[in-house]
């Protein structure tokens, strides 16, 4: 048989070469896109289930943890967490008694030096239902607490500089009940460098996310500043400037959210979320009315601000 001889020259081995570049270059950003879009599918999944009518509204005060709560639970523990509940009683009305379960879910530092812990929040709780009316809680706040799931499967990946707890709180709506337990038991809240509250992170057609900070965090404004060419319109703002900004100035935006038991305990807070809503305490507060587009540049904007906030020399948290 008559086995032609193949002759490669230079020319072939470079076209061959740049083919190859030009193909390694295609996949990566398929794979981009692709690790992009899962991250969207589940970003719109939790919202989806959250805000559905088998969770009912969300409303805290039952004996055992609701849907909600066992919800969140699984979703940390199959991103292989440490996670718990953390139960406790508050008053609910005169007489009565009720109970909350926090879902508390840490992801150690990953570096031989590490700074001190960080807590990202969120509270999962609503209003429940009235009647035939559902009280979704869309904006407020599964778009807290699923930015706070997505913010736990994004972490795992990265090099962490500080211990990072991920706290879905229960009963904030009836007066920051979970919050404040799981304040009252930490042990050393020196052990603590920073709260960051995540509260109504749909934006509205201002595209504003408001980043409000205590006195005791403004040094952490120069991170957020290098990571604004995102297309949000992020304003850095104290509670009382934020008070002026908002609305007709009569909310206390200090006390609104869980931020303030943090406060309370002397350890510095962020706290991200849209300022007033149109829809807040209302059935109108449902998935429809989310702009998800706008939603998905919050939550990446976030994870943007973790990342780089985790991969800072230790001083930058001290």
């Amino acid at each position: 048989m008559n086995i032609p001889t193949l002759h490669t020259t230079a020319p072939d081995i470079k076209a061959s070469y740049n083919g190859c570049k030009r193909w390694l270059k295609t996949s990566f950003w398929l794979l981009v896109c692709l690790s992009c879009q899962v991250q969207s599918q589940q970003l719109y999944n939790d919202l989806r289930v959250l805000t559905s009518d088998a969770y009912g509204g969300r409303e805290a005060g039952s004996q055992q943890p609701n849907m909600s709560a066992q919800f969140i639970f699984e979703r940390f523990k199959t991103l292989g967490l440490a996670t718990k509940y953390q139960t406790f009683s508050f008053r609910d009305g005169i007489f009565s008694t009720a109970y909350g379960h926090n879902v508390v879910a840490q992801l150690p530092c990953n570096t031989l030096h590490c700074g001190r812990t960080i807590v990202i929040s969120a509270h999962y709780d609503h209003l429940g239902a009235s009647g035939s009316r559902l009280y979704a809680g869309a904006n407020d706040n599964a778009s807290g607490t699923v930015a706070l799931l997505s913010l736990a499967q994004q972490l795992r990946n990265i090099t962490r500089r500080n211990h990072v707890t991920f706290l879905a709180t229960d009963a904030e709506e009836k007066g920051l009940y979970g919050a404040k337990h799981y304040v009252e038991h930490i042990d050393d809240a020196h052990q603590y460098v920073l709260n960051i509250n995540l509260d109504m992170l749909a934006p509205g057609q201002n595209n504003t996310l408001y980043v409000m900070q205590s006195a005791n965090a403004k040094h952490y404004s120069q991170t957020i500043t290098t990571l604004q060419t995102h297309p949000l319109n992020i304003k850095l703002v104290s509670p009382n400037r934020m008070k002026r900004l908002i609305g007709d100035g009569r909310t206390d935006w200090l006390r609104a959210s869980d931020h303030y038991a943090f406060y309370r305990a002397g350890i510095p807070y962020l706290y991200f979320g849209m300022g007033e809503d149109k829809n807040h305490h209302s059935t109108n507060d449902t998935l429809d009315s989310i702009d998800f587009d706008k939603y998905q540049q919050v939550v990446k904007f976030i994870n943007d601000f973790m990342v780089a906030l985790l991969s800072c020399p230790s001083d930058c948290t001290s």
